[in-house]
């Protein structure tokens, strides 16, 4: 009896740990009326007590021929923060026109809030995530 609560304990342990491993997003696209739709999805709830974002501007760049994105992100606790992002750019049918994109490191103070700016890597692009995530730091194997 005492074996199976301890591997009970243990089971709950390892599920907790890996809990947080799923990114926070933000999804925007465009309407038809030229506005900007705004998704939040939560998969990381203590990342979200952290971190929150904010205002999202999208541009034209020169010629039209592409388009360019910022995300403001807040730290809403008083210590720094590490964790990593990464922009996403998807066509009009939803298909993924992003090369394969690493995650980004930074840290952000207590308090404050930074542009994190991305660049759609074709003419085609018609909406994006922003995805933040926990450091994963590298380790040797």
């Amino acid at each position: 009896m005492v074996r199976i609560l301890r591997y009970g304990w243990i089971g709950m342990v390892l599920l907790a740990a890996c809990a947080g491993t799923a990114p926070n997003v933000l999804h925007v696209q465009a309407t038809s009326q030229g506005l900007l739709s705004k998704q939040v999805e939560i998969n990381d709830a203590a990342l979200e007590r952290r971190l929150a974002f904010g205002e999202v501007s999208v541009k034209p760049l020169e010629g039209g021929a592409s388009m360019e994105t910022q995300v403001i992100i807040r730290n809403t606790s008083m210590r720094d923060l590490k964790f990593e992002y990464r922009f996403i750019w998807y066509d009009a049918s939803g298909f993924e026109i992003s090369p394969n994109i690493a995650w980004i490191p930074v840290v952000l103070s207590g308090k404050d809030e930074r542009a994190f700016k991305s660049v759609a890597p074709a003419p085609n692009a018609a909406s994006f995530k922003c995805m933040i995530r926990k450091s994963h730091p590298l380790r040797d194997s």
